[in-house]
């Protein structure tokens, strides 16, 4: 997403509308629906008056602030919000409540579907960047808005109070986007404080947890469909995999968190850090007593050979555990190709390759990966150094530690790491299969 999207005009809003209804058009009106609207309870709406844009997109021109994810006024704040307990949870306690605070400064809170201005704020970042139509919800949100205009009866909170309203209350509903409005009796407000607190109160007293949305949150893509066959070709597997992996991974697709997503990528890799830094002890001291020049009967050589274990388990002890970043190194170059790994990612995305060449990862201070260079040792070194790197900024939070990963705030960031973990972790599944 864009950090300072364009004003929101008349063209991206059709544009915006057409991504939804491709036969959305402009007339002297307003904007319709040329071939026959949407059926709310007993009521056609096809149509966004002239007066309904004008008054939308002079509010947004009147905004101290714009994002695809929250509006700023003086007086009052808009927040896209994800709630985390699962929307319904959220609509049956709060949705179009209005709260208000006895305080000073007036502060009222509103949280259920978006005012028209948002809507049209969040039609005209879409029509701004294709890569939202990559989210998962875009063929739920295509699809319901096929049923709703062939009268399937497509209820989404209560359409039915829509009824005589206008086509953008119709899209909101159809957007699937919960806000968090904020108003205020004072100008000068930290509106973001008052929308944080706010959603610690209601999860505190509700357990009904959301956080405020990210620019990337509105269609943010999740990998999905990605070699996947279709339904009809579909076949039964041919191995059996490891059940603890299995586990590990199906959290990791079911997964909603980008934080969660990864770590459950992560610990398929860590599932076999103690046994390949065992393995590799062994064959350190394996090849130091084959080698021709070892002799049993000078007390130097077995010294050497006791120095190389008291070492190992020396690490062990300070470390709590094996040196996990060599560890990770270990299993990539046991069970990840970085061939196909280059050949997953390029199917995901073709420009995440260059990303990563040309990236770290600032919240983690991880480092470049040049997955194509030619010495395949540096790039196994580097990219166990990148995801060891994000790991730990992902478990370690201790205040005032550089560089740290901030919930919410970084899931963009995040997001762009979870392909390479994801597809590393499915080749060491895989790599532990057996034939049935």
């Amino acid at each position: 997403m864009p950090e300072s999207p364009a004003e929101p005009t008349r063209e991206l809003l059709l544009k915006g509308i057409q991504k939804i209804y491709p036969d959305a058009e402009e007339t002297p009106s307003g904007i319709i629906l040329a071939n026959g609207g949407v059926r709310i309870a007993k009521t056609e709406i096809d149509e966004i008056c002239t007066a309904e844009i004008d008054e939308a997109l002079g509010s947004l021109a009147g905004t101290t602030s714009l994002t695809p994810s929250a509006a700023h006024w003086e007086t009052r704040a808009e927040f896209m919000i994800i709630p985390l307990s699962g929307h319904a949870f959220f609509d049956r306690y709060l949705d179009g409540k209005q709260i208000e605070d006895s305080g000073e400064n007036g502060v009222t809170y509103r949280i259920g579907g978006p005012s028209r201005e948002f809507v049209a704020q969040l039609l005209c970042s879409l029509a701004e960047n294709d890569q939202l139509e990559k989210g998962s919800r875009w063929s739920l949100i295509r699809r319901r808005a096929k049923n709703l205009r062939g009268g399937a009866g497509v209820r989404y909170r209560t359409l039915d109070r829509l009824e005589g309203g206008s086509l953008l209350d119709v899209l909101g509903e159809l957007l699937m986007t919960t806000t968090l409005q904020i108003s205020a009796k004072k100008t000068g407000v930290d509106f973001t404080n008052l929308a944080n607190s706010f959603l610690f109160h209601a999860a505190y007293n509700l357990d009904a947890a959301a956080r405020l949305g990210g620019d990337a949150d509105f269609g943010s893509p999740r990998i999905q469909r990605v070699r996947r066959s279709a339904e009809a070709s579909f076949d039964a597997p041919r191995q059996s995999y490891k059940i603890d992996l299995v586990h590990h991974y199906l959290m990791g697709v079911a997964a909603e968190i980008p934080l969660l997503e990864y770590l459950s990528y992560y610990h398929i890799a860590e599932h076999f850090f103690g046994a390949v830094f065992n393995d590799e002890l062994v064959e350190q001291v394996r090849k130091k007593i084959t080698d021709p020049s070892f002799s049993v009967r000078r007390a130097k050589d077995v010294q050497a050979i006791i120095k190389t274990v008291n070492v190992a388990q020396r690490q062990v002890r300070e470390e709590g555990g094996v040196n996990e970043q060599r560890a990770l190194e270990i299993v990539i170059e046991r069970f990840v190709n970085i061939d196909r790994l280059v050949q997953d990612l390029n199917a995901w995305d073709d420009s995440v390759l260059r990303h990563y060449k040309e990236n770290g990862v600032p919240f983690a201070d991880a480092p470049k990966v040049d997955l194509l260079a030619a010495e395949e040792g540096e790039v196994v070194k580097a990219l166990a150094k990148r995801i060891y790197k994000v790991r730990n900024s992902l478990v370690h939070a201790k205040e005032g530690a550089l560089p740290k990963y901030a919930p919410f705030a970084h899931d963009a960031e995040l997001s762009r790491e979870i392909p390479l973990m994801r597809f590393a972790a499915e080749q060491v599944v895989i790599a532990h299969g057996k034939v049935m």
